[in-house]
């Protein structure tokens, strides 16, 4: 059932500006309760299934849990998976504790995060009751914030900004640029369940929140697939509440178009100058501070010709670089590589960046092609399957095996 009927949601009710975000949720239906059985059905049980496995990430453990070797065995496996995992969401005993997850070191950059991966077991319930809270929450949230939600992301926002500046340039001249401090770390774990409570009254359901909630002990698991929509909902008060303040217009289209991106904890506001935004850098540290968070010191307040490195770009107005850290990552990698298939997928990975900005030149330097869009090359996808494929992964797959079945040169 569509989000937008089911429970008599009424999403219409919840506007972009909104200073009081618990009044307008009640308005428009929340919190919704009995989402129990829709999280038990066959139907989203087995897609949970498949969709988890399918993102394991070497061959051997996607053959551990479903074999391609024997179709029936694998069947007969995930029949008896699902069978105990739907036992134990009906009866509310699901839970991931601690000995269930694993801790991992990643190197994310500059940063070094510690994260939290649970068995694949866990891992499959906690999506199967995410893919339903997330369908009835996320169209609560504003438009213009875009991490881990289905249908939009950092290539999505990232072009809205330049559409934004394309459209009103003189709203654009300044732009203020924020950070939470330790944000997965610092959310309150008390106030993270009086949000929930907002949106979601299934007492059942609750019990498997709470329970993400309070995995560790102080603020969110970093790995859990619910804290990235936990983290989403935390902060979408202030987002409401920005939207009532920052420069806004009407696009072409009719949309009413605010300055103000938010891509997890960091935020990107616009004004035509800076007085404007460091009044709006008032408003949001009050935000922030009302949910027990701190603006890391880190901000600023710069003019575009200066450069905002956002999103894995630097937006200069006129035109767009890649991020420095991604080109001399880039760089060093296609250097060293010595595996042909291994190359295409670098390359691969670093056209699905470069296109996106001013970079034809840099991508010819480093690979010695010059960038063209799928398109331009006479090829088209036609799945097997009628599953989707990343249109990257497919032409790699496809160049680096040569397989006629996979797919087909159009002229």
């Amino acid at each position: 059932m569509d989000a937008v009927t089911a429970h008599n949601i009424k999403y219409d009710l919840i506007p972009q500006e909104c200073s009081n975000l618990p009044a307008a949720l009640k308005r428009a239906g929340f919190p919704i309760s009995n989402i129990l059985d829709e999280i038990t059905s066959d139907e989203n049980l087995s897609e949970g299934f498949d969709y988890v496995i399918s993102h394991l990430e070497t061959a051997q453990q996607r053959e551990k849990y479903y074999s391609k070797l024997d179709p029936a065995k694998g069947q007969r496996d995930k029949r008896q998976l699902l069978a105990r995992l739907k036992k134990e969401l009906q009866d509310g005993t699901f839970r991931i504790r601690p000995e269930n997850i694993r801790e991992m070191i990643v190197d994310d950059g500059p940063k070094v995060r510690i994260v939290q991966a649970p068995r694949v077991y866990h891992r499959i319930g906690c999506h199967v009751i995410m893919v339903v809270v997330e369908k009835y929450v996320n169209p609560t949230l504003i438009t213009n914030t875009a991490a881990s939600i289905k249908g939009r992301g950092m290539h999505w926002l990232f072009h809205r900004i330049v559409d934004d500046y394309n459209a009103v340039p003189e709203l654009m001249q300044d732009y203020y640029q924020n950070d939470i401090q330790g944000y997965y770390d610092n959310i309150e774990q008390e106030g993270m369940k009086s949000v929930i409570r907002l949106y979601i009254a299934d007492l059942v359901v609750l019990g498997f929140l709470d329970n993400f909630i309070t995995l560790m002990p102080r603020g969110l698991s970093k790995g859990l697939r619910s804290s990235q929509c936990f983290a989403n909902l935390y902060l979408s008060p202030v987002d409401h509440v920005m939207c009532c303040h920052v420069p806004k217009y009407i696009a072409e289209d009719g949309e009413v178009r605010y300055l103000y991106q938010r891509y997890m904890d960091d935020a990107a506001m616009w004004g035509a100058e800076k007085r404007q935004l460091w009044k709006l850098r008032d408003i949001y540290h009050s935000e922030v501070a009302k949910l027990g968070l701190t603006v890391k010191n880190t901000e600023a307040i710069r003019p575009i010709t200066e450069g905002i490195d956002y999103l894995g770009f630097v937006f200069y107005g006129t035109h767009s670089r890649l991020r420095k850290r991604t080109k001399k990552k880039a760089a060093r990698h296609l250097s060293e590589v010595k595996s042909r298939k291994r190359r295409q997928e670098l390359i691969g990975s670093f056209k699905g960046m470069a296109c996106h900005a001013d970079c034809k030149h840099l991508y010819y330097k480093l690979t010695h092609t010059y960038m063209k869009k799928f398109g331009e090359l006479g090829i088209s996808y036609k799945p097997e399957d009628g599953k989707s494929v990343s249109p990257v992964r497919w032409y790699l797959s496809a160049v680096s095996r040569t397989d006629p079945l996979r797919y087909t040169i159009t002229k």
